[in-house]
């Protein structure tokens, strides 16, 4: 067996870039390694311009689970065949996490600059974790995002996540599943996903199976009635027959209804009962086989539409008139597809209680600097900003913790202001802390692991965005400001460097 699929958990720990041990190295040599460093995870902008939906979370804080769990041994066995610096091997093998980590929930919903996660600890500890926490976090606000996009433009027909075929590889289905129902989607249809989260998965038939009987309308009717037969019975009595194997309105959509008829489902069927369709005029097809249930006293009976789908063809189904019960929809979730590569970055932001940041000639790439938090503010159950303050000594923070009147201002245009007066919002924040000093909290970390409750908290957080800002194009653009604390640290080192650029 080959050494690559001989890795334990541990794996994930080392599932770095190089570059993280080899300044490692040097702070290790430099006698650094116990500065005490920030680093926020945060992304910069969405496909849409609009919000992101947190997934992954749970898998960061497992990183530290398996982390300070691995035997000594263990971690040797790995880091010996990749790290030659003798001093360093002998730290990262002695290494556990000893450090704090804050983050939003899984199902949080999210925008641009906003830190999801912040790790505080030991400068080598922070370091290392980056490359898999991104790894970890941008693949699933990925797909979390997109289910979400898709879920909204579907709303309120449900959505299944079908694309683990597609998806790449094993991590990336099974997570991304996890993910696709978080951000949305009712049901998937993966079953390690089931076994893992305990989320029920659902399936149809395929075109094989169909075929596997013969070719032609009587192969098609066989496999249909040997498919009722045997399902009608089973503790998932679902039963969806897929029709446009041979030809939809021809010889599928009456194969199917003979079908039921000839095994005695109608809808007094106790169980869900219907057909899927997944290729040619979807809106046509699915309208045309309405018709044909209707006439045949069927009014129960679903239609599930597939093939290639996204939001837009779904909003443009919707338009059309097309009569559907669920949607199928594969790669366009599992993968993001027309946004594969989310940008996360991890940045750091302080070093032994002294703030520090990135300047670039790419404004979007300037960074915020020093230990924050963020709270969302509400009026009339409805979020109207969030504010990043820091954690210490910000005069924002203390006015909203005691809901006195507070004013938040754009932090490029200081006329954009909005006010909200003593006792008439409510606010919460939306960062929390799963680790302390190594320790994970336990019952924070289990409430992450039920993700039937997470997708609730993302349904839950999606009703109180404003209807024009879950648009799926051009959405109103929601209020993040700095405090005033925060605007006026992060232009003092600006111009502390913008004044040493010019000398």
């Amino acid at each position: 067996m080959e050494k690559s699929y001989m890795l334990t958990e541990f794996a994930r720990v080392l599932n770095s870039d190089r570059y993280m041990y080899t300044e490692s190295d040097v702070f290790l040599a430099e006698n650094m390694q116990n500065h005490i460093a920030v680093y926020d995870m945060f992304f910069r902008k969405t496909e849409d311009g609009g919000f992101a939906v947190v997934s992954g979370v749970q898998e960061v804080i497992q990183l530290i689970e398996i982390l300070n769990s691995t035997s000594k041994e263990e971690k040797y066995k790995y880091f010996s065949k990749v790290i030659q610096e003798k001093e360093l091997l002998n730290y990262l093998v002695g290494m556990k996490f000893e450090g704090d980590i804050y983050a939003m929930r899984d199902g949080e919903i999210a925008y641009p600059n906003e830190p999801i996660i912040t790790v505080r600890a030991p400068l080598i500890q922070a370091k290392i974790l980056e490359t898999p926490i991104l790894n970890i976090m941008n693949h699933q606000l990925a797909v979390a995002t997109k289910a979400s996009r898709v879920t909204r433009a579907a709303h309120p027909i449900p959505v299944s996540a079908f694309g683990s075929r597609r998806a790449h590889a094993f991590d990336s289905s099974l997570l991304g599943n996890k993910a696709a129902y978080i951000g949305g989607c009712a049901s998937h249809s993966n079953l390690v996903t089931e076994y893992v989260f305990d989320i029920p998965s659902m399936g149809t038939m395929a075109h094989s199976f169909v075929q596997t009987f013969g070719v032609g309308r009587d192969a098609e009717k066989k496999a249909f009635d040997t498919f009722i037969k045997h399902r009608r019975t089973r503790q998932n009595n679902t039963l969806i027959l897929l029709i446009d194997t041979y030809n939809t309105l021809k010889i599928g959509i009456k194969n199917a209804i003979q079908a039921f008829k000839d095994n005695g489902i109608d809808d007094s069927y106790n169980g869900v009962y219907g057909v899927r369709i997944d290729s040619g005029d979807l809106a046509y097809l699915s309208k045309k086989c309405r018709e044909a249930f209707e006439e045949a006293g069927m009014k129960r009976a679903s239609i599930i539409l597939s093939s290639s789908l996204n939001e837009e063809l779904i909003l443009s189904l919707k338009e059309q008139g097309a009569s559907c019960n669920y949607f199928g929809v594969g790669d366009a979730i599992a993968v993001s597809k027309s946004n594969p590569c989310f940008g996360g970055v991890y940045k750091v932001v302080e070093v032994d209680g002294n703030p520090v940041m990135k300047l670039s000639e790419d404004v979007i790439k300037i960074s915020n600097p020093g230990f924050k938090k963020i709270y969302r503010i509400y009026q009339n159950n409805i979020a109207e900003g969030d504010l990043i303050t820091l954690v210490e000594g910000d005069d924002d923070a203390e006015r909203i913790e005691n809901l006195e009147t507070v004013t938040i201002r754009d932090e490029k245009y200081e006329f954009k202001t909005t006010t909200f007066k003593k006792y008439e919002y409510s606010a919460r924040m939306i960062t929390r802390k799963y680790v302390e000093n190594g320790c994970i909290i336990k019952d924070d970390y289990e409430e992450l692991r039920d993700v039937k409750a997470s997708r609730e908290f993302y349904l839950d957080n999606l009703s109180k965005v404003a209807s024009e800002r879950k648009r799926l194009y051009n959405p109103h653009k929601y209020k993040v400001d700095l405090s005033d604390k925060l605007v006026e640290l992060k232009y003092e080192l600006i111009k502390k460097i913008t004044k040493e650029i010019q000398e």
